[in-house]
């Protein structure tokens, strides 16, 4: 099973204005939420541990996990604290830029002993996705390293920071939390975007290719309409292309992207069969190549419609099928 330890939020993004009015329609959404979706969507096991709110939009969020066969677990979806909330506005591009209501909400106040409580009920995880706000915002950042450093070696990590500055108070803490999440991570997916921020005095392919070899982990780079990049441990790196689709918005394109990554991965046994180490060593350039193809057909495919809503299996095997 494919576990997520993140957030789940509302978005509500921009439509335009009428007259003195902003216009918002809301979505299902957060980095975690939205990566469980779109693995879940591609027939793969999944549960979502991150904490969820009891309110009117908590509701909705556990409706959806519903939906979507993402399993959940009760004791933390039922916080008296707020749902996080975002706001998103888009580019002409379709490229969002966000703004956050996530402080004393019910996904950053999560606890590291009720963490570790769900993961043990989980012996079957075999990835854990962890990242993007959940990992910027006290308390619960510390709570989620905390656990997942004490459920370590048993799964693979899984580690997309996600950055988005607009929540990080202290950014030199904020590095220094980052550092620890790469020292437990095996895999790490960035964008383009996140490597200018974390490493703004070199090339985001210097960059990539530095973090690859201080860390001894698989990177990840997807650098939007260019495609994505894995720089492997073993020195030798793989590219691929996006499809070429319409594009609506970009929101969540990122998410997806890991969501069935870890899926192709998860079905091709590399996060070890029940009883059984991690294959990840045994990761081919073919095999990659087909990951990455695989995932970015499904990025592509949620990047032409409205918000983040991942393909089904049958929509990504479709497009596949027409290259």
């Amino acid at each position: 099973m494919i576990g997520v330890i993140g957030e789940a939020l509302i978005d509500f993004i921009g439509k335009g204005k009428e007259g003195s009015s902003v216009n918002f329609a809301s979505h299902i959404g957060g980095c975690g939420l939205n990566a469980a979706t779109a693995a879940a969507r591609l027939h793969c096991p999944v549960g979502f541990l991150g904490k969820n709110s009891s309110d009117m939009f908590g509701e909705r969020i556990l409706e959806h996990m519903v939906d979507n066969n993402v399993l959940f677990d009760p004791a933390l979806c039922a916080s008296p604290l707020p749902s996080m909330i975002g706001f998103l506005a888009l580019d002409e591009a379709g490229k969002a830029s966000y703004a956050f209501y996530s402080k004393n909400t019910a996904p950053t106040s999560v606890e590291s002993e009720e963490l570790l409580t769900a993961l043990s009920e989980h012996s079957d995880i075999k990835v854990l996705h962890i990242g993007s706000v959940s990992l910027a915002v006290e308390p619960g950042c510390d709570a989620i390293l905390a656990a997942v450093d004490l459920f370590k070696p048993a799964p693979v990590v899984f580690l997309d920071p996600n950055v988005r500055p607009t929540v990080i108070e202290d950014f030199a803490a904020y590095r220094k939390r980052l550092d620890l999440a790469i020292q437990l991570s095996d895999i790490i997916k960035l964008s383009d975007d996140d490597l200018l921020l974390l490493y703004p005095e070199v090339g985001v392919d210097e960059a990539a290719k530095k973090l690859s070899k201080e860390s001894g982990s698989h990177i990840i780079l997807t650098k939007g309409k260019d495609g994505s990049t894995w720089y492997s441990p073993d020195k030798f790196t793989v590219d691929s292309p996006i499809v070429d689709l319409p594009v609506i918005d970009t929101v969540g394109a990122g998410d997806t992207f890991s969501g069935a990554l870890l899926a192709f991965l998860h079905r091709g046994g590399f996060f070890g069969p029940d009883g059984e180490e991690p294959r990840l060593e045994h990761l081919s350039k073919v095999t990659i190549a087909q990951a990455m193809r695989f995932a970015n057909v499904a990025a592509s495919i949620n990047c032409s419609r409205k918000g983040c809503d991942p393909p089904t299996l049958g929509e990504v095997e479709e497009i596949l099928a027409s290259l």
